[in-house]
């Protein structure tokens, strides 16, 4: 990425074209997965009845799977999930971490992108939620995505103080894109979410 972040446009169209270069070495992608659950450690939890908002999408996904009200307290809290063999991991820093020295771009775990309404969306992730065979994610919304190049849907800008979509506060593991995001910061009141698959869909 470029040191001048006031080219974070071309920087972002320089890391596409040598992520597709010659230069860069062609495998054989990994096998795909369809493993999509949340994933159980020593350290997984209780969910504490503390959310107000989530209790209650949490007692919506009770009543439509089981006709009934459950106690919220019995979904566990998971810090990771998979979506099609994809990892996910939940509370990270939306600005980004680089997971070795030789990576050039910072990478944030917890942002995941989704469409909704013939669009995609971007939200980071609070917690993974399980309980039964259901499997849930506790998201907070980011701004609805913009296409500063032409509507190019390689380049997406996330606005600060965009507009919010409208949604639940919880998406299924299922309607996640298995896609990774970098992440690359121009200001506070700009960044370009980068997806390491696939591109984004836009309303025509």
């Amino acid at each position: 990425m470029s040191n001048n972040q006031k080219y974070c446009e071309p920087s972002i169209a320089r890391v596409y074209s040598e992520h597709v270069s010659a230069a860069t070495p062609i495998s054989r992608p990994p096998p795909f997965s369809l493993e999509t659950h949340c994933i159980s450690t020593h350290a997984c939890k209780h969910y504490d009845d503390s959310d107000p908002c989530l209790s209650a999408e949490l007692d919506t996904h009770m009543i439509k799977h089981y006709h009934t009200a459950l106690d919220t307290c019995l979904w566990v809290v998971h810090k990771r999930a998979k979506v099609c063999g994809v990892t996910f991991t939940s509370g990270e820093s939306i600005k980004g971490v680089k997971r070795n020295p030789s990576d050039k771009m910072w990478r944030c775990g917890s942002i995941i992108t989704l469409v909704k309404g013939r669009r995609s969306l971007y939200a980071w992730v609070i917690q993974f939620l399980s309980f039964d065979k259901i499997h849930l994610t506790h998201v907070k919304w980011l701004p609805i995505p913009e296409y500063p190049c032409a509507g190019n849907p390689l380049v997406v800008l996330l606005r600060s103080g965009g507009t919010l979509p409208n949604l639940s506060c919880t998406v299924d593991l299922t309607e996640i894109d298995p896609s990774r995001i970098a992440i690359l910061h121009e200001n506070r009141q700009c960044s370009y979410p980068i997806r390491l698959t696939g591109i984004d869909t836009m309303r025509v």
